[in-house]
């Protein structure tokens, strides 16, 4: 007669035993809005597996809560699945990026690529500018988010070119206005667009 083994599936199986899933309630947020990642561990029957710890981890942006409450903005978390198997992190999407979030065993991307341009309509006004002259505009803008370059697209012009564009501070745009009509002028302006794209394209 041969023995009966007393050795436990989970043992047997190891960490093959447990079924990890990530998912996010939004996997194409824009830069600034905040995501829910649930991460669910069930066994291999599927039923939901309470205490599994795993280190949570994101390749961008930052997590800033657990289970809704409030935590140190961090890009790797250690958590504890619940009763129900469960664990949400809140994931703060800062940059402009494919986010990977993965616990070592499976993962979920966020991509914030998608809906990530942000433009800004530009314009300068009528100014008074003698030929050959210039004059300085400035413009109180949002700022620039973390993980994008700006571009200014001029639309239209009269009587003038822009130069130097630049920001002074975070918020505030400044460009120059050059005469080259050959003439003194009451009415020169600029029209345009200013587009803030993530770093990653290269513009």
């Amino acid at each position: 007669m041969s023995e009966r083994s007393n050795v436990s599936i989970s043992e047997i199986l190891g960490d093959n035993y447990y079924i990890d899933k990530l998912t996010s309630s939004d996997y194409s947020p824009s830069v600034g809005d905040t995501v829910t990642i649930t991460l669910s561990v069930n066994d291999v029957f599927g039923d939901p597996a309470n205490g599994q710890t795993r280190t949570v981890t994101c390749t961008g942006g930052s997590f800033v809560s657990m289970n809704g409450t409030s935590i140190t903005a961090s890009d790797s978390v250690d958590v504890t699945t619940g009763s129900g198997g469960t664990v949400t992190l809140g994931l703060s999407v800062s940059v402009a990026d494919n986010i990977i979030v993965s616990d070592g065993r499976v993962e979920c991307v966020v991509s914030s690529l998608s809906t990530s341009i942000k433009v800004q309509y530009i314009e300068s006004g009528a100014k008074t500018i003698n030929n050959g002259g210039n004059t300085t505009v400035s413009h109180t803008v949002s700022a620039c988010p973390s993980g994008y370059n700006w571009l200014f697209v001029l639309k239209e012009s009269f009587r003038c070119n822009v130069t130097d564009t630049v920001f002074t501070n975070s918020t505030t745009f400044r460009y120059g206005l050059y005469n080259h009509s050959g003439g003194n002028s009451t009415a020169c302006y600029i029209k345009g667009y200013l587009i803030y794209y993530p770093s990653t394209w290269n513009i």
